[in-house]
């Protein structure tokens, strides 16, 4: 049997939780908080979603973040401890057969409207051609911090993919980037322990735009605020920095995909008062503690991959 802080937190995210001040609190709420089941609110939340954000690890060991898309109910609960997903509509870049029974797939939900979301981490226990049925093995909820509130309508050029990959940034490709005010990050990790925060993991960032920077040398740079204090992203990566950056244009319904190799850089006090940047800060620190700096390793651009588009001025 798992000890509490086994089940809730890895060696990873236990280092940068002790390193950022938040272990003693993380060790009381993490088996509060982190629960093996989902309470009813949760079920109810992902059967009304129409998207949810996939991390997984493929068949090549590479790491990949996606969206899959559904009208509501495409994502089914059959008890609080199962999710059953037709998994048919995605980017045009997922094949279910990349995934199989045993995968740790990281989920993430989100309703952009009210600013709910909640994350699953889950153990694949059936997959077929058309859906995945998932064991719960981490299911919590996030605050609403960095979410950027829009409204979607459908995407009528959705389907008409077409994609490319290359090595380096392109001048548009950065223009995408800087113009973002969201992104979502998959990471991975994995030992030949069989504790439940083992696997892959999608989490969020958000700002204003802007609050992603790239340097001369084509490094993207974004400031890394207190949220829940969890680290489950920073926690993987400081094992395995190999992670899957998403980006989401939803006026045009383009997404660009990262694949990155990360760095966790700390501050010190005084470059945490000299800072300034495009985050919506934290209302008890307006200070980061550290940057996260991703290094580019490839890039997918992938046209009409959104099932929505944002409604203007919304």
């Amino acid at each position: 049997m798992d000890n509490d802080w086994q089940t809730s937190w890895h060696e990873g995210e236990l280092s940068i939780q002790n390193k950022a001040g938040t272990a003693e609190r993380m060790a009381e709420i993490g088996p509060k908080f982190i629960r093996k089941f989902m309470p009813q609110q949760h079920r109810d939340f992902f059967l009304g979603l129409s998207m949810i954000y996939i991390g997984y690890h493929d068949y090549n060991e590479s790491v990949n973040a996606s969206i899959l898309f559904g009208a509501p109910g495409f994502i089914q609960s059959p008890n609080e401890t199962e999710l059953l997903i037709n998994a048919q509509y995605s980017l045009g870049d997922f094949v279910i057969e990349q995934l199989t029974v045993g995968d740790r797939i990281g989920l993430l939900g989100i309703e952009f409207a009210t600013k709910r979301r909640n994350r699953v981490n889950a153990l694949i226990i059936e997959v077929n051609q058309k859906t995945i049925r998932l064991k719960v093995l981490q299911s919590f909820g996030n605050c609403p911090k960095y979410i950027q509130t829009k409204t979607f309508t459908r995407n009528r050029h959705y389907g008409e993919f077409t994609s490319t990959t290359s090595k380096q940034l392109q001048q548009a490709d950065k223009h995408f980037i800087l113009n973002a005010d969201t992104f979502f990050i998959a990471s991975y990790f994995s030992d030949s322990q069989q504790h439940s925060n083992r696997g892959a993991d999608i989490s969020h960032r958000g700002g204003l735009a802007g609050f992603v920077s790239i340097s001369e040398t084509n490094e993207l740079w974004v400031d890394d605020y207190l949220g829940n204090g969890f680290f489950n992203t920073l926690g993987n990566l400081t094992i395995n920095p190999i992670a899957s950056l998403l980006f989401c244009d939803w006026r045009t319904g383009h997404v660009l995909r990262l694949t990155v190799s990360s760095e966790i850089l700390w501050h010190t006090a005084d470059q945490q008062d000299n800072h300034t940047d495009n985050t919506e800060k934290d209302s008890d620190n307006n200070n980061p503690q550290r940057s996260l700096c991703f290094k580019p390793l490839k890039i997918e651009r992938f046209d009409n991959a959104l099932a929505f588009k944002q409604i203007a001025d919304a």
